[in-house]
C-alpha cells in the first residue's frame, strides 16, 4: 500500500454520531477551524433581549419592559425571529425543569402543545413559567412541580401564552 492512498482509520465516536470526520493532524493538513455545535448562532452576537424577570411560583410576577434589561446570545432556533426574547426566572416551582437564575428563550410565533412550557403574561404584567396542559373553554390549565399542582386561569385574565423553547442553566 502506497502512502498516497493510506486513509488512517476513523474514529467510531464520528461513525456512531453520524458525522463527517475531518483530519486536522494528518500529514500536509492545517488545522481547521472547529464547527460550532449547531446549538448556537454562527455569528456569536448578544442580539437577543432579555426584556424581565418571571416568578416560578404560583403568584409569578413578571416585570416586561419595553426595552431589554439585558442582552443574551441567540440560540439557533431563534434566528429570524424578530419578536424573541428571553426571561430570566425566579423561585423553586418548576424545578428540576427550570430554576432560580436560568435564562429561558421564548419563541411567539410557535403555539403551545400539551406537556410543553410556556410563559404566561396575565393582566397587571403578573406572569408564570409552567407546564401548558390545555384550554378548556375559556379556562388555561397549566401545572407546577413545586408544590405539585394544576393552576387555573381565565382567559379574560391572560394577555399571552408563549411557548419556551429552551433554557440556559444557571
Amino acid at each position: 500500500m502506497s502512502a498516497a492512498s493510506y486513509s488512517p482509520p476513523r474514529p467510531r465516536l464520528h461513525r456512531a454520531l453520524s458525522r463527517p470526520f475531518r483530519n486536522t493532524h494528518g500529514t500536509g493538513s492545517s488545522p481547521q477551524r472547529p464547527s460550532l455545535s449547531g446549538l448556537w448562532s454562527s455569528q456569536f452576537v448578544r442580539d437577543l433581549p432579555v426584556l424581565g424577570r418571571a416568578q416560578g411560583g404560583s403568584d409569578g410576577n413578571i416585570v416586561m419592559e419595553d426595552s431589554a434589561i439585558d442582552w443574551a446570545y441567540r440560540p439557533v432556533p431563534l434566528e429570524g425571529v424578530a419578536d424573541a426574547f428571553a426571561v430570566l426566572v425566579t423561585g423553586d416551582s418548576m424545578v428540576p425543569k427550570y430554576a432560580a437564575g436560568d435564562l429561558v428563550y421564548v419563541n411567539p410565533e410557535k403555539q403551545p402543545r400539551k406537556g410543553r412550557y410556556v410563559l404566561v403574561e396575565l393582566d397587571g404584567h403578573k406572569g408564570l413559567v409552567k407546564q401548558f396542559d390545555r384550554w378548556d373553554g375559556d379556562t388555561l390549565v397549566l401545572h407546577q412541580f413545586n408544590p405539585a399542582s394544576e393552576l387555573r386561569f381565565d382567559r379574560r385574565e391572560i394577555l399571552r401564552v408563549l411557548l419556551i423553547i429552551g433554557s440556559m442553566d444557571a
